[in-house]
């Protein structure tokens, strides 16, 4: 095999023997390599399939990311083979870049979102937990920015929604929810997801997390949110808009009252995938 593309040290991509376009990571593997230079086998670690219609996003992705990011995201996902013995996809992989590119942004702005589940996330999955303390410290190890306690939180997210499996009544009210909710969205940013997989991935991501907590009736955290909630309201018509549909949904839909709290972790997330 060949390389087409070199994203960083770690991290090329090739073409299979039948013509799939491949991510290939792996220790060095794109260490002083160039388009048109062998594959190291030896150096393979994970080898993505990346479906034609994904393939522009992924590179975008990578392209666009600093390489320390990168490589921070991957040292997190090998911790996660490591400690909890869990594999972490590609479509996961790139949740933490974009994560953490995010992240990083909003500490250089000095804007700091709590995270409505960090409760519930430190008490249920202790040990996806330390991996997320951890994988603040290799980010400031990485980037020199230390991320706070809610940002390992999030981290811990992604992981967790990366390896739980769900009963079959639990994927159906997931699936009413996240569906539901997503319909909205379109509706009212006038977007259409079909256009853009890997938005709607990480979206989804944060939407079955709090569709966990609505079916398990999880208490609201003390977190105050007022001047978050105040200010998406004054940046854009549209989050009122937005929270005025969502609300009667879950509403009617869950026998659930959505709190403040909760419509601001709405709204930073959709804020994420509509800019």
């Amino acid at each position: 095999m060949e390389i087409i593309k070199v994203f960083n040290n770690n991290i090329v991509a090739t073409k299979s023997d039948t013509g799939e376009e491949l991510i290939l990571t792996g220790s060095g593997l794109g260490f002083q390599k160039k388009i048109g230079d062998p594959v190291d086998m030896v150096r393979i670690e994970k080898i993505y399939e990346v479906m034609d219609v994904n393939r522009d996003r992924f590179y975008k992705v990578l392209k666009d990311t600093p390489v320390e990011l990168i490589d921070a995201s991957q040292k997190i996902r090998d911790r996660a083979k490591q400690e909890l013995n869990i594999s972490l996809g590609i479509n996961v992989l790139l949740g933490l870049i974009d994560h953490i590119s995010y992240a990083i942004e909003r500490k250089k702005s000095n804007l700091e979102i709590p995270n409505l589940m960090l409760d519930e996330i430190k008490s249920l999955y202790q040990d996806e937990f330390n991996l997320g303390k951890e994988g603040v410290i290799i980010i400031e190890e990485a980037t020199g920015v230390r991320l706070s306690e809610h940002e390992a939180g999030y981290i811990t997210m992604h992981i967790v929604n990366a390896s739980l499996g769900e009963n079959k009544e639990s994927i159906s009210k997931i699936f009413l929810f996240t569906s539901g909710i997503v319909e909205i969205i379109e509706e009212v940013f006038d977007i259409d997801f079909d256009d853009d997989k890997i938005s709607l991935a990480r979206l989804n991501s944060h939407l079955k997390f709090l569709a966990k907590r609505i079916i398990q009736r999880k208490p609201d955290t003390k977190d105050n949110v007022e001047d978050f909630y105040d200010m998406f309201m004054k940046k854009d018509k549209r989050f009122k808009n937005v929270i005025k549909k969502i609300k009667p949904f879950v509403l009617k839909s869950f026998d659930y009252e959505l709190s403040r709290q909760e419509c601001v972790y709405l709204m930073v997330h959709i804020n994420k995938v509509v800019s």
